[in-house]
């Protein structure tokens, strides 16, 4: 009965154009009550040209415009997206019909119909994924050829809401079907597209090489015209090339890849250069690169890169507004480890000590912004997973001192925690915790007047976010060993009731009295 209603309101849609908004609106209104579908009534409402007509314009010039008014185009591309996705809900990759039954959404002129199977693609191959308990490399063979040339096609589409979830779906399967001669065609092709396209092409690409050397170098050729436009005209495409690169030389065989192709080299000249100012520009993006790259490979820069790493301490030194966020976020990837710092304090001594007294004199004379930004940095810089070698604890005690101007205590910190204004008051704090993680950080604040009486005074907080990085403080000055017996009760009292405890009026009395 109910396969038979569907069929005569499909029969309706193609005689009795006039009327198509109300009768899509009853298909979807009977999809979304019906439960448990039957698979006959999906595939036969998914393969309906009816369906697909209604979003076909009729008539041209100033005929065109009026259908769409009197039509409701809008209404129409709703309710039929509506109809096709409750639909393509009850597919799966396993039918036998499931490119058959994408066709014609996939070859669909409406941007948003194609995106529809696109996703439904890319959900059915994450469901597989987790069906099976896989990862994503394993679903490779699950897309017929028909399927994938429509995803490449997305690839090479210039709406982000189709080529986002096309390069989302190759990811996943491309690497099983990368010697198909057709396939390399493709991607050619998207080589030679805009902008915009190139770019998701080049990060589809550095996505399956660095899993490992063999596919790095079935799509060397992509790789290697990314490479070409690093010595172009064009800054913006250059930057965005340099930030699709780092997760390629974050592995061994990609880092062998890039310097063998003298990537870095060619980068350093390009900070040198005066020939072309806008080569200027490139500094922030430049300084990006190679500090995400340290993270992961901090021998191979900061002791092969010499140039980029002094490069980085005049930006820091010169205080260049422009540069100083990207500075601050690489000098604290290059510290990220703990090799990081020993390398950094190894062969760049006396810059790291002007630096960290430049970060004194930041952090009184920058905007808000980037006040934060900096505390965030020294956050990040003094925070580790582990805890630190006896070397890199020495280090950086030394590193803090030069920032207190060797006065063993938090004192120029105490303005800032107690900031009106949250965002500095909670970045300041957050970057004291990382410093309480260390005994002589612990010290520091101990030998800060005034300093333990302000965490533990809870009257005046109010922003809930700095009541919690007090308490994440205090959580750690309750676990140490540094404070008499009475100092340490409070301590544990005031972890015990938590961040947000508020006292009743009648214990601010008895304080009081």
């Amino acid at each position: 009965m109910s396969e038979e209603w569907f069929s005569q309101k499909l029969e309706s849609l193609k005689i009795n154009t006039d009327n198509r908004l109300s009768t899509l609106s009853e298909i979807r209104g009977r999809l979304n009550v019906t439960p448990n579908l039957e698979v006959r009534i999906t595939n036969r409402l998914l393969s309906s040209p009816e369906i697909y007509d209604c979003l076909e314009e009729e008539g041209a010039g100033r005929d065109k415009a009026k259908y769409r008014e009197n039509c409701g185009e809008t209404q129409r591309l709703d309710l039929v997206s509506d109809i096709l996705s409750i639909c393509m809900a009850n597919l799966t990759l396993r039918q036998n019909d499931f490119p058959l039954l994408l066709q014609r959404a996939l070859e669909h002129k409406k941007a948003r119909i194609r995106t529809l199977a696109l996703h439904t693609i890319l959900k059915e191959l994450q469901n597989q994924v987790n069906l099976n308990d896989k990862d994503e490399q394993s679903v490779g063979d699950l897309l017929s050829d028909e399927l994938l040339q429509h995803v490449l096609k997305g690839l090479q589409d210039i709406e982000t809401q189709i080529g986002n979830p096309a390069l989302s779906i190759l990811l996943m399967v491309l690497e099983n079907h990368l010697h198909q001669p057709w396939v390399k065609e493709s991607l050619t092709i998207a080589l030679n597209k805009d902008g915009v396209v190139k770019c998701r092409t080049y990060e589809l690409a550095v996505g399956l090489a660095k899993r490992s050397p063999i596919t790095l170098e079935k799509v060397e050729f992509i790789i290697d015209h990314a490479l070409a436009e690093l010595d172009n005209d064009d800054i913006l495409m250059q930057v965005n090339i340099l930030e699709i690169l780092v997760s390629l030389a974050e592995q061994n065989h990609g880092l062998l890849y890039l310097e063998k192709h003298q990537v870095y080299d060619v980068i350093c000249k390009r900070v040198d250069s005066e020939d072309n100012p806008l080569d200027r520009l490139l500094v922030p993006g430049i300084m990006k690169f190679f500090g995400k790259t340290a993270r992961v490979q901090p021998q191979k820069i900061i002791t092969g890169y010499p140039h980029m790493i002094r490069c980085l301490f005049e930006c820091l030194h010169r205080g260049d507004i422009a540069n100083l966020p990207t500075a601050f976020d690489t000098l604290a990837n290059l510290a990220h480890t703990q090799q990081g710092v020993s390398l950094l304090e190894l062969n760049y001594k006396t810059a790291l000590k002007e630096i960290f007294q430049d970060y004194h004199s930041y952090l009184h004379s920058l905007a808000s912004d980037l006040k934060i930004r900096a505390f965030n940095s020294l956050e990040a810089i003094f925070t580790f997973e582990q805890s630190v070698c006896l070397e890199v604890n020495s280090i950086l005690h030394t590193w803090f001192s030069y920032m207190s101007r060797h006065s063993d205590n938090m004192e120029f910190l105490l303005d800032y925690c107690r900031n009106p204004f949250p965002d500095i008051k909670i970045s300041s704090l957050n970057f004291i915790r990382a410093l309480c993680c260390f005994e002589w950080g612990i010290e520091a604040l101990k030998n800060t007047a005034g300093l333990l009486e302000f965490l533990l005074d809870r009257k005046i907080e109010f922003d809930k976010d700095a009541k919690y990085a007090k308490y994440c403080v205090i959580e750690l000055l309750a676990d140490s060993n540094a404070f008499d017996v009475q100092t340490n009760l409070q301590l544990r009292s005031y972890v015990n009731e938590g961040p947000y405890y508020i006292q009743n009026l009648l214990d601010v009395a008895v304080e009081g009295n």
